[in-house]
């Protein structure tokens, strides 16, 4: 039992540590991004296969849609670290037996992505402080650094880009990212 605990402890440590590194590679001192054309439903469809083993011990229901097929001028890496971030923060908080939907889209001329939960949402009062550092809301479960949205919002200011938190349809959280029209 002490070794478990002390695995999990060495699991959050580093899991911190990692988000910290994201963060800090995304500084204003940063070098600059490494643009290229990305394909949204592409980076949706690999982020959904990094975690689909994670989803199915977990009981969720983690998918794939692509409502549209956009491409956008954006640093590879960083993207997908944002869209890493944004399922990460899904499955943290959707129970067994929830569902996950990420999908690429298109609003009006506006590529975008979109990430579908039926878990508990955030409270409208404090959708604008879980994108600062180390905030974690009133109910928040299990273990987190409060890095994770703030590495979103950072990622998709480098691109340009908007972030906006949603009630689902039914229940959840839908955060929708915009990038600016190619």
């Amino acid at each position: 039992e002490a070794i478990a605990e002390l695995r999990a402890g060495i699991e959050r440590t580093q899991h911190l540590v990692e988000r910290l590194l994201q963060l800090a590679r995304l500084a204003p001192d940063a070098p600059q991004l490494r643009l290229q054309p990305v394909e949204l439903a592409v980076l949706v469809r690999d982020t959904v296969a990094r975690f689909s083993a994670r989803a199915e011990a977990a009981g969720v229901d983690l998918g794939a849609t692509s409502q549209a097929a956009p491409t956008v001028q954006g640093d590879p890496q960083q993207l997908a670290m944002l869209l890493d971030n944004l399922v990460e923060n899904a499955l943290r908080h959707v129970p067994a037996g929830g569902r996950i939907d990420v999908a690429s889209i298109r609003r009006g001329e506006l590529p975008g992505l979109t990430v579908t939960d039926n878990g508990p949402g955030i409270p409208a009062d404090e959708k604008e402080r879980v994108f600062d550092r180390f905030y974690r809301g009133e109910g928040a479960a299990g273990y987190g650094s409060g890095l994770g949205l703030a590495i979103v919002r950072s990622v998709a200011q480098r691109h340009a880009a908007t972030v906006t938190l949603g009630d689902a349809p039914g229940g959840g959280l839908q955060v929708t990212v915009l990038f600016p029209a190619g």
